[in-house]
């Protein structure tokens, strides 16, 4: 292909770019081939062989960030603890080949991150044009349904450990701050038409504020995450403790306020120690609505 490039007429950078870029994914996806199969027929050599009985190839493909790579790898079947027989693919083990069906995680965080900013037909144009990948509208959607999915359960196995007292949690913290808030979102039915609308719960947590990044106009906050949900609020309330005790160790966390609007799911706290008040905003808010006065307002 390179050859043909250079024998060609005179053309446009732009169609120069896009030819390079094409072939440049070719090759990436043949060295990710012969890079696989070539760790596959090492596993299957060094294997622990009695304990994995191979079962033949078995051809498959990855999407990329560079196109789809196809290649053959090796099953084996093994024996679980309870004595049950199960089949196992040890190049997707020792790869950690955590995939979203045939999607590559690369791929996958490029159409989440796209698709927060872009409707679902324009991040299919947009990774199509900057990958060597071509996807529609409906596998975006598709990929963000998996995705969705992935994230709900991970968040309830969080809630499982939490309640079992297995919490992961290790680090200090002297104050946390944890904000909550509702995004009222315009919803619709897969035919497209007006549905109800339904709060999105948001809730943001931080340790302070860095007076250094603060001088740099830069996000000031300190060690700060989030976590988003349409749960009922009881669920929410849930999944939010559980992602504080993943990080943190509950009992060493010497005071945790609380700010929000005021509204009655909010001041629904799984841990009752914590603070409740109104944020700025909404403090600002009140004093605007309950009070006429310009210069009252202003004291």
């Amino acid at each position: 292909m390179m050859k043909s490039i250079i024998e060609e007429k005179l053309i446009s950078f732009k169609e120069l770019e896009q030819k390079i870029f094409r072939y440049v994914c070719e090759i990436g996806c043949e060295i990710t081939q012969i890079m696989l199969e070539s760790y596959d027929a090492e596993l299957s050599e060094t294997r622990d062989k009695k304990k994995y009985r191979g079962k033949g190839k078995r051809k498959t493909s990855i999407k990329t960030v560079y196109g789809t790579v196809e290649y053959h790898r090796t099953v084996y079947q093994t024996a679980l603890e309870n004595g049950e027989k199960a089949y196992v693919y040890l190049l997707d083990e020792a790869m950690q080949m955590d995939k979203i069906g045939l999607i590559s995680t690369n791929l996958a965080e490029k159409l989440a991150m796209t698709v927060t900013e872009s409707p679902y037909r324009v991040t299919a144009d947009v990774i199509s044009s900057t990958c060597g990948q071509d996807i529609s509208a409906g596998g975006v959607w598709n990929v963000v349904q998996r995705l969705g999915e992935r994230i709900s359960e991970e968040e309830e196995h969080a809630v499982k450990q939490m309640n079992a007292d297995q919490t992961e949690g290790e680090r200090k913290a002297a104050v946390l701050f944890e904000e909550m808030d509702g995004v009222w979102l315009n919803m619709q039915d897969k035919h497209h038409k007006k549905m109800k609308n339904q709060e999105m719960k948001v809730f943001t947590m931080y340790e302070g504020w860095d007076e250094e990044k603060e001088k740099q106009n830069r996000s000031t906050l300190v060690e700060k995450k989030m976590l988003a949900g349409m749960e009922k609020s009881a669920e929410f309330h849930e999944k939010r403790e559980a992602y504080i005790r993943k990080k943190y160790n509950a009992d060493e966390i010497g005071q945790r306020i609380l700010n929000g609007d005021g509204g009655s799911w909010i001041k629904e706290p799984y841990d009752p120690d914590v603070i409740f008040q109104l944020d700025r905003y909404h403090i600002y808010q009140e004093i605007l609505r309950k009070i006429r006065d310009k210069e009252a307002q202003k004291e």
